[in-house]
């Protein structure tokens, strides 16, 4: 039983999914990628059973043509490549059927023109599968570390209460904020993770336990109507936890966690498509493709905070630039990146340190 379980979260781990999926290999029914034929298409997200398409105003949105790839066999209805109609947020229905016709699943697919620039996390929803659902946020353009945990979840490794990203009561207005939890960690395939930190970011995710670094897939589309990113705002609270590990699980007396929220910007290649030119968790700190870099520190000089309600901190944190935007030669992509403990992405960092963000929001100079 334990070798059959270890095979299975190799399995799944190496194929780098970032869902649930109960059919056997080989019977998927699933929306792999997709587009919008011709010039006004900007990017999309896609979750278990939705998908989200950014558009250009300038498009006809009453005859908008997705071109859809599906799992390996399968067919969808309405096919691919067919107009459709998505004016005034209209939901187009597909049915994604798996090559022998045992499986099926329906996706919602919308199509919008607006990339948000005010984050307030109201709106939530599940991914995942039916026994092992896991929380995401209703706006497709974000990810989190969720649907990695999952795995660990379904194949018993790990015994949760909560997700490490949720929503919470706990918010500056509206209903909801997001709460990010660092909890304790596992053993998997003979190797321990001390902790796993709550995350939440602009961008997709893939599990990759070897380099965790590497899971992230950071950006989304950032296009010239949405100006040039000047402030970084929002609220937050956090609360560090008692006992910081190492990598190894070891104690590291006098450390104290800290939280990790930042906004980055940084070009890509002039009609790059959304899967290609992503930063990762490890380039996002390096690469020379970033431009703009508005991130948190304790001890920052030009960092703003005031105490607000509820118990909050509002930040504003200018961005600074290495370079001026130029859409005529790049496109641009723009992350935003908070964590429950900085160090999370090398397992380092304290169970029960918590963070919740509320109202972020990308200033711009339109």
């Amino acid at each position: 039983m334990r070798l059959k379980l270890v095979l299975s979260l190799f399995s799944i781990l190496s194929l780098s999914v970032s869902c649930i999926k109960d059919e056997p290999l080989g019977m998927e029914a699933d929306i792999v990628d997709i587009k919008v034929d011709g010039e006004y298409f900007i990017t999309k997200a896609i979750s278990e059973h939705s998908v989200q398409l950014i558009v250009s105003e300038k498009a006809d949105y009453k005859k908008l043509v997705p071109v859809i790839q599906v799992s390996d066999g399968a067919r969808i209805e309405p096919a691919s490549g067919i107009s459709q109609d998505f004016a005034d947020d209209k939901k187009v229905i597909y049915k994604v059927i798996s090559e022998d016709g045992q499986y099926s699943k329906t996706y919602s697919i919308t199509a919008t023109s607006k990339i948000s620039m005010n984050h307030t996390f109201e709106d939530w929803t599940y991914a995942g599968s039916e026994k092992y659902p896991y929380p995401i946020l209703d706006d497709l353009l974000w990810s989190n570390a969720n649907s990695g945990i999952v795995i660990l979840v379904a194949t018993g490794v790990l015994n949760i209460k909560q997700y490490p990203t949720d929503k919470t009561t706990d918010c500056v207005e509206g209903e909801y904020g997001a709460i990010l939890q660092t909890i304790k960690g596992a053993k998997v395939l003979n190797k321990y993770y001390p902790i796993f930190a709550g995350s939440l970011f602009r961008g997709g995710f893939s599990a990759d336990m070897d380099n965790p670094l590497k899971s992230l897939r950071l950006g989304q589309a950032h296009p010239m109507e949405n100006g040039k990113p000047i402030y970084f705002s929002g609220y937050y609270k956090y609360k560090p936890g008692d006992v910081f590990t190492g990598k190894d699980g070891n104690a590291i007396p006098n450390r104290t966690d800290s939280m990790s929220v930042y906004a980055a910007i940084f070009k890509v290649s002039k009609g790059a498509a959304p899967t290609e030119e992503y930063l990762d968790g490890e380039t996002i700190v390096s690469s020379s493709r970033v431009v703009g870099m508005a991130r948190w520190s304790h001890d920052s000089k030009d960092i703003s905070e005031t105490p607000s309600i509820n118990g909050f901190t509002r930040f504003v944190i200018p961005f600074k630039y290495t370079e001026d935007l130029d859409f005529r030669i790049n496109d641009y992509r723009l992350t935003i990146v908070c964590s429950s403990s900085k160090d999370g992405n090398l397992y380092e960092g304290a169970a029960g340190s918590t963070l919740i963000v509320d109202n972020l929001e990308i200033i711009s100079d339109l």
